[in-house]
């Protein structure tokens, strides 16, 4: 072990998430899997406890084996509704309703427990994890660390720019009720670790006196290519029911596809609810895949990986990915913002409607393939998940003082 991480590693971890992150089929879990597998493969000590709504059933025993932490657990929170909705509202009118499912009282008394076992350093992995402080009249004096996927004000923000009258003025209430949390959390934290530099300047805006630091998201090297793509097939994948993924998606099918003259197939490939694709499907070019077991192949057999996105934070996992796989992105600015890319070598940027036509009946798929390429190389170091976690342990060594006392194993909370 190096010594340098040894006040770190030496921590209980208590790592907790709002979803099961097994399997890793989206972005957020991709980035929760990746850093938690590199930082116990460098010796720390990790307690994984998941947020799963009630009725869901996981395997406790495959994330210690997967994943290398010491134990995992899981707490019950209800599941979504308006019933529930309505009664955050009432009980609470200036709090977050998207962030009610997490901040129940039960849940508070329950996890209240649990990170004030000594020796325990707390990961709130993304916002919504630490909803159920907001039941406290005191915060844990456990050290927090934040790890922010994106800038979930922002996103409040951008969606109340789209809308008019009173579901305007009710997202944009929404928005700033997010933002109060959103700021104390960074300010209650000892460090904040969003996945982008942009999404850095915006929390140091949001909370000056909080320490920010970008922390990109880790992936593992990927296998590769064994036979060159097929020049007609192209791939959209991402998570289904994520708002700026299914805007996007729905946004191309209907005003770029149609237009597109060169003889490409369309292979959809994304977990969450996708039964609003329902009806673009009666193209014979279009074929929807939905979660699959492993995307490798999908990546493999894809000449361009679209990634039509036009609002949100956080950083592209999936541009990352296909990079690392070397198939090229054709994407607006915003789908690989913070990753580096350059639009001349790395990927093909398209904003507007008929940039994204000209791109596609123009296509060169020579040039494809070496924008892959260059698209490997440029992420590879940057985005190596080993790296990434010697990063994160850098960062909060310098502030975890050295206590050898643990506490005890994390219990199975249901």
């Amino acid at each position: 072990m190096h010594p340098r991480y040894e006040s770190v590693n030496m921590k209980r971890i208590l790592w907790i998430t709002p979803k099961w992150p097994l399997p890793a089929n989206d972005g957020a879990r991709q980035a929760t899997t990746q850093l938690v597998a590199a930082l116990c493969s460098k010796g720390s000590v990790i307690d994984l406890l998941a947020m799963i709504p009630e009725g869901e059933e996981v395997s406790e025993s495959e994330a210690i084996e997967t994943l290398g932490v010491r134990s995992a657990a899981i707490v019950r929170r209800p599941r979504p509704g308006p019933s529930l909705h309505l009664r955050n509202l009432l009980r609470h009118p200036f709090r977050a309703l998207t962030l009610s499912q997490y901040s129940t009282k039960q849940l508070s008394r329950k996890l209240l427990h649990t990170v004030s076992e000594p020796g325990t350093v707390v990961v709130f992995d993304g916002l919504h994890t630490a909803a159920w402080l907001q039941e406290l009249a005191e915060w844990p004096s456990a050290p927090l660390i934040f790890r922010a996927h994106d800038v979930g004000a922002d996103l409040w923000s951008r969606a109340a720019s789209q809308r008019k009258g009173l579901a305007a003025r009710f997202l944009g209430w929404q928005g700033k009720a997010v933002q109060r949390f959103e700021t104390s959390l960074c300010e209650a934290s000892r460090i904040v670790f969003p996945v982008s530099d942009a999404d850095t300047l915006r929390f140091r805006q949001l909370a000056p006196a909080a320490r920010v630091e970008t922390l990109p998201i880790g992936m593992d090297a990927k296998p590769q290519r064994p036979q060159p793509a097929d020049d007609r097939k192209i791939l959209f994948i991402g998570r289904l029911d994520w708002p700026p993924n299914r805007d996007g998606l729905k946004w191309f099918l209907e005003r770029v596809w149609p237009k597109v003259t060169r003889p490409f197939s369309l292979d959809i490939v994304g977990s969450g609810d996708g039964s609003w694709l329902s009806s673009y499907l009666h193209d014979p070019r279009v074929q929807f895949l939905g979660q699959v077991e492993s995307v490798i192949p999908h990546y493999h057999s894809a000449i361009v990986n679209l990634v039509p996105i036009f609002y949100g934070s956080g950083t592209r996992v999936k541009a990352i990915e296909s990079s690392l796989f070397a198939t090229a992105c054709l994407s607006t600015e915003r789908g690989v913002e913070g990753i580096g890319l350059d639009p001349q070598a790395d990927y093909f940027r398209a904003e507007s409607e008929a940039e994204w036509i000209e791109a596609l009946n123009t296509f060169e798929p020579e040039t494809a393939r070496q924008r892959g390429k260059n698209a490997l190389d440029r992420v590879a170091q940057r985005y190596d998940r080993n790296r990434v976690a010697d990063h994160f342990l850098q960062n909060t060594e310098a502030w975890l003082e050295d206590d050898s006392s643990m506490g005890s194993t994390l219990r199975t909370l249901r």
